[in-house]
């Protein structure tokens, strides 16, 4: 830190049920990853910006609860009284707020992890035994601690391009891509190359290189 410059307030922030501080401007999913509350994630990464949409951090999140002098209720332990929202939140997109509860280990936070990941696999190939990201892989690991032994669905597989030349030293499997838009962001937050986009929608969606362009920068690499 600077000389001269202040440090950031602090927010307390209740996770799991033990109150902790953490400065402002924190993000959930890292306020919770440093209480020892892992959130998993596919699409957050924490140098890049935070489009939400992989939604497997979904938590439960609360403000405190205020009365009638629009000032929080405090329970019986000093602390604010906190009034949990009726729907799960994305953890990766919003930011701490003072007196904020978040619930990483909740039934309902589980079961959101569990149809995501249900969702994530109806479309994605049996490719396991012969992936060379086999034991590398979150999808992989995520589906054995958060998923389920066995999906609901019955439709079949659809089929997508298998080997898609992106550039001279990428070429990519779309039945694999779970389409987390990491590799989007980056390139054009990082490399400052936006040559990559989606295109198609629902379960169609692919990842694909913008007309006339390739995945060719200095950072493109299979």
């Amino acid at each position: 830190m600077s000389e001269g410059s202040t440090a950031p307030p602090m927010f307390n922030v209740q996770i799991d049920g033990v109150w902790r501080q953490f400065p402002k401007g924190t993000r959930v999913i890292e306020a919770c990853e440093q209480a020892g509350s892992y959130v998993p994630h596919y699409c957050y990464h924490k140098k890049l910006s935070s489009p939400g949409n992989c939604r497997m951090c979904l938590i439960e999140m609360g403000m405190p609860k205020l009365g009638p002098d629009r000032k929080p209720e405090l329970g019986a332990d000093g602390k604010p009284v906190i009034n949990w929202m009726p729907r799960p939140q994305i953890s990766c997109a919003q930011d701490i707020a003072e007196g904020m509860g978040v619930r990483t280990n909740s039934p309902l936070a589980k079961e959101c992890q569990r149809g995501v990941m249900e969702f994530l696999l109806i479309n994605h190939p049996l490719d396991c035994p012969i992936c060379d990201q086999a034991g590398e892989c979150l999808l992989q690991e995520f589906s054995v601690e958060y998923g389920t032994a066995e999906s609901r669905f019955l439709e079949n597989k659809i089929k997508k391009p298998k080997n898609v030349v992106l550039g001279p030293r990428v070429t990519l499997d779309d039945e694999r891509c779970i389409l987390c838009s990491r590799c989007i962001r980056f390139c054009q937050e990082i490399a400052k190359d936006d040559v990559l986009g989606f295109v198609d929608r629902g379960s169609h969606t692919v990842l694909t290189a913008h007309p006339g362009k390739r995945l060719e920068n200095n950072y493109s690499l299979n």
